[in-house]
């Protein structure tokens, strides 16, 4: 007797297509994040993530599609409008400065002199003016659509950090401190031209004493912005006060940055993007966790 043995034809383990984040964001120095440098790990789902950017992709599972979101259109704009970014940090009952809301705009100035003049749109600092008295005020105003801007109490506290916040903490920090020749009329702003970038190894970065209940703040504007990631400027004390450390370091939320730049001027991988580089697959593993509970 001949039997005759059937062999099943097993077909080949077929590899699940896996794909690199989407990058919406019009700054060079997030270039190392897009697909083609690798440098963001595959993940089974389609994302997109945004740095500044307004754009908006139809296959996002707000709607109806797969691909995850990190920071919303929605999130973006909160945080690249001055008012709807201060709106968001008093709804998070977070620290920063006072401003101006409503009734007597003339009393609440005088009342409050020096303040600072922020138009909604401005960034990189252009758009801020302080503005010490009555007669500046009078100056600064002409030509201007006053409901363009918000206005606060100008807080002089000496230090200044940028820190870049998931709902996972502070996952990298500079200070920015001043330039021993930065013009003494330009001393009351942080920015690129008056500041150097201190990494929190360097001696001189001095860490707060306040610094969880800062990193607690920028977390929960973080999450009344509705974003992921982001980073914040926040106004600290310094240190000492007439040569006594203080007990506690008080400090303001000054703003958020949903495009901040990650170069580091000279052309290879700075340590923000790599610490971004770092962080994004944490984020996306919580999105992903959200949407399988």
């Amino acid at each position: 007797m001949i039997t005759k043995r059937i062999v099943k034809k097993v077909g080949a383990v077929r590899t699940p297509t896996m794909f690199r984040s989407m990058i919406l964001s019009r700054h060079p120095s997030h270039r190392c994040l897009r697909a083609q440098y690798k440098n963001l790990p595959l993940s089974k789902y389609r994302s997109v993530i945004r740095f500044g950017s307004t754009t908006e992709v139809e296959d996002t599972i707000a709607k109806g599609g797969k691909r995850i979101e990190i920071n919303s259109v929605q999130s973006i704009k909160n945080s690249s409008c001055k008012l709807l970014m201060k709106q968001c940090f008093e709804r998070a009952g977070v620290k920063t400065a006072p401003r101006y809301i409503n009734g007597d705009f003339t009393n609440w100035k005088n009342e409050n002199y020096p303040i600072v003049a922020k138009n909604h749109f401005g960034s990189k600092g252009s758009g801020n003016t302080l503005i010490k008295n009555e007669q500046e005020f009078e100056a600064w105003q002409r030509g201007k659509t006053i409901s363009h801007y918000i206005f606060e109490k100008f807080v002089n506290y000496g230090h200044e950090f940028r820190l870049h916040v998931s709902e996972n903490g502070c996952f990298y920090t500079c200070r920015k401190a001043l330039k021993s020749d930065c013009p003494e009329d330009q001393k009351w702003r942080h920015h690129d031209d008056t500041s150097v970038w201190l990494l929190e190894t360097n001696e001189n970065f001095h860490k707060p004493n306040s610094w969880n209940d800062i990193v607690r703040d920028c977390v929960s504007a973080l999450n009344a912005i509705g974003a992921d990631v982001l980073s914040f400027d926040v106004k600290v004390q310094t240190p000492t006060t007439n040569g006594l450390r203080r007990p506690y370091q008080d400090y303001i939320l000054i703003e958020c940055n949903s495009a901040s730049s990650m170069d580091n001027g000279t052309g290879e991988l700075s340590i923000c993007a790599q610490k971004y580089i770092e962080e994004i697959p944490k984020i996306l593993e919580i999105k992903i966790n959200q949407l399988n509970r």
